[in-house]
């Protein structure tokens, strides 16, 4: 009877060695599988930006751009063959449109359209868009993006930056996935606004996230270098943003992140701070944050690790996916625990469900609003009774944010084009009005 067990053991190790090793395979294949793809840009910065794109044979990049649609005055070109394209656009002006076009012999490239803004120092006003769980391709996710569209007037010039809140291509974030759930559905999006875009857990189970974009490591798109494209901000206009990965590094509280973090939020001098990663510090939807195992832990070491820093600077706005709902929080700060542990009268700073104010420079423990809109493409069914999290709505979405040098504005689109949730930061002093739906 032992050497039979001893021997079934045996079988048992090998045949898991094997489906490990045809795993890892499997992965490897999936994560750098070649595949075409139109061109998408990535690395804008106030006088730069990066296009790639594959073709199916390997030949010489072009690219054509100017200031005018029809005219397309500047050539580049790449000096050598290949099926992999990248081809950086250098010593352009800050905040100005320019138009582009490429050409490819094996491919057909469609260029209606095509135009990029490169990052500004100052701006008026500005308008981002924020999807989070975004990458399952259907009529659910066309859907949320058509109302988002519509709210627009169908106006792309209105709109100033696309965020991606992590899993952006389910289900497991392969090249192909990209392909059919991002890259495909939003490809108009795709032909004028760099995808900004974190890592979220299903985005993790391939390597292809971080072979698709290039990130700024050292301080090129604004803040400080990072020497990651783990972890990285962007300055544009009146915003710091600041991208972290919840996911695949460590999320200690003296990790690399999180002294980059502090450093960069030391140095920040935009009025407004959005600090944007998948996994949230605080949710009772598909997923847990009461849970210590959920995630792997994940929520539990956002939460406990980061939350902390974000009081220390008066971080405005976190925004996060991961659970397939949408919550909010009210201004709060000093809350690292689970839900139990949270007491309105010490952690709310200000009482109103849509209206708060905050000083005009950061300072410490200004309080934090908390997002999660993880409802772009799925839906989770949830109880959504976080304490933390008053304004929770088992619906499909996404968020419409608005900034002013002294006003951020966030919305909260349904799939049905109706605005659930709306909330304003004032830094101006001024009276701050409640939303009326």
């Amino acid at each position: 009877m032992k050497k039979f067990i001893k021997r079934a053991l045996l079988f048992i190790g090998i045949i898991g060695a094997l489906y490990g090793v045809g795993r890892l395979g499997v992965v490897t294949y999936e994560s750098y599988l070649f595949l075409e793809r139109e061109p998408y840009m990535v690395m804008q910065t106030q006088n730069s930006i990066t296009l790639k794109w594959q073709t199916p044979k390997e030949e010489i990049g072009t690219l054509m751009y100017g200031l005018e649609a029809t005219n397309l005055s500047n050539l580049l070109h790449e000096e050598q063959l290949s099926k992999k394209h990248h081809i950086t656009i250098a010593n352009l002006k800050e905040c100005t449109r320019y138009f582009y076009a490429v050409t490819s012999a094996s491919m057909k490239i469609d260029n209606e359209g095509r135009s990029f803004t490169t990052l500004c120092k100052n701006k008026q006003t500005q308008k981002l868009w924020l999807i989070g769980d975004s990458g399952k391709a259907g009529d659910k996710q066309t859907k949320v993006y058509e109302q988002m569209l519509n709210h627009i007037g169908h106006d792309f010039n209105s709109l100033d930056m696309w965020i991606l809140l992590g899993d952006n291509a389910y289900s497991s974030g392969s090249q192909k996935q990209y392909n059919t759930n991002l890259f495909e559905p939003y490809k108009e999006l795709v032909k004028r606004f760099v995808p900004w875009a974190v890592i979220g857990n299903h985005d993790g189970r391939r390597w292809a996230f971080y072979d698709i974009w290039d990130f700024p490591t050292k301080g090129e798109s604004g803040g400080i270098a990072s020497q990651s494209e783990n972890f990285y901000a962007i300055d544009n206009g009146n915003l710091h943003l600041i991208m972290l990965d919840s996911e695949m590094v460590e999320r200690t509280p003296d990790g690399a992140m999180a002294q980059w973090l502090r450093k960069d939020l030391a140095a920040n001098t935009k009025p407004w701070v959005i600090v944007a990663f998948h996994t949230p510090p605080y949710s009772d939807g598909g997923h847990k944050s009461d849970s210590d195992s959920n995630s792997g832990g994940r929520l539990k070491e956002m939460r406990e690790n980061f939350v902390p820093i974000f009081d220390a600077y008066g971080v405005d706005l976190v925004v996060s996916g991961h659970s397939h709902d949408y919550e909010r929080s009210k201004l709060m700060t000093g809350h690292t625990g689970k839900s139990d542990t949270f007491d309105a009268k010490k952690h709310v700073l200000q009482e109103s469900p849509s209206c708060y104010t905050k000083p005009l420079q950061a300072t410490k423990e200004s309080g934090t609003i908390y997002v999660v809109c993880g409802s772009s493409s799925k839906l989770d069914h949830a109880d959504l009774k976080h304490p933390a999290m008053p304004f929770s709505f088992e619906q499909m979405g996404s968020l419409i944010l608005d900034i002013t040098p002294t006003t951020l504005t966030s919305k909260f689109l349904t799939i049905e084009g109706k605005i659930a949730d709306e909330f304003t930061i004032t830094k101006d002093n001024s009276i701050c009005k409640e939303s009326k739906k």
